[in-house]
């Protein structure tokens, strides 16, 4: 339940956003988040969400909207974008909400597991931030884009707080997510002439019923002494994609509870 639905409450009427992976645990908030401000809401995902939305191609007002994409995939890409801008004269922000990993040991990774993490978390964001900037640089009102990095695009996961789950945050993950963030900035600073601000967000651990110990051991090391959630996030976002940060672009907000500090 998103209880920081006062940010920004009418910056967002009638904006439209273009969220992907947004049936995922953070996106669901995000996208919650902009409903409850009545932005039109456009979620990209590759699985259906849990309750019904609107196709983009019905014709009844609506303001959210699912579109079946595969951002890995170039053709669903085009496609799936270019049924929005049929539909809607602007996008004023995107949100690249959309990430995998796996949990697999190192010394077992597989090519197929590298290669599918690196083509959600990368190439996913390149083909969508690709198609959109082409859009907004035909608006007038050129848009924001925001991209979702991770604390492991900043620093190497601790084993020792996993224990002996046979999970651990892997490699691809952190090389993808730290590619985010240099991304991130070779985009604002590309578009920054053009009026595309582009920034990223960096969550820390998010609480998903994870067992105990690990729970405990992440708290350890966390300064504010609790996992995240995520509606710990939305402060951030809603900052990053409204007029207060009209002169911020190429910025990681890292939000974390003050994890990053003790690595």
């Amino acid at each position: 339940m998103i209880q920081n639905t006062k940010f920004f409450l009418n910056e967002f009427k009638d904006k439209v956003v273009l969220i992907t992976g947004g049936n995922g645990q953070i996106g669901q908030d995000i996208v919650k988040y902009y409903l409850h401000c009545e932005a039109v809401v456009i979620n990209l995902d590759i699985e259906e969400p849990t309750h019904a939305w609107q196709s983009i191609d019905e014709k009844k007002d609506k303001l959210e909207y699912f579109i079946k994409c595969d951002i890995t995939n170039k053709d669903s890409v085009v496609q799936s974008i270019e049924s929005v801008i049929d539909k809607f004269v602007n996008i004023d922000i995107l949100i690249n909400s959309a990430g995998i990993s796996v949990f697999s040991p190192f010394e077992e990774r597989t090519c197929e597991e590298f290669t599918h993490v690196f083509d959600v978390n990368i190439k996913g964001m390149f083909l969508v931030c690709q198609k959109i900037i082409q859009k907004m640089l035909k608006q007038e009102n050129k848009g924001v884009i925001l991209n979702l990095g991770s604390i492991y695009g900043h620093t190497i996961a601790d084993q020792r707080i996993y224990g002996d789950s046979g999970r651990n945050s892997p490699e691809i993950y952190a090389i993808t997510k730290s590619g985010v963030t240099q991304f991130t900035k070779y985009l604002a600073r590309y578009y920054g002439k053009d009026g595309i601000r582009v920034n990223c967000i960096s969550p820390g651990g998010i609480f998903a019923n994870q067992a105990n110990f690990f729970v405990k051991n992440y708290e350890y090391k966390t300064p504010l002494g609790r996992m995240g959630n995520p509606e710990d996030l939305i402060g951030g976002v809603a900052f990053l994609t409204s007029s207060m940060s009209i002169y911020v672009t190429g910025q990681d907000l890292i939000i974390d509870g003050g994890f990053c500090l003790g690595s």
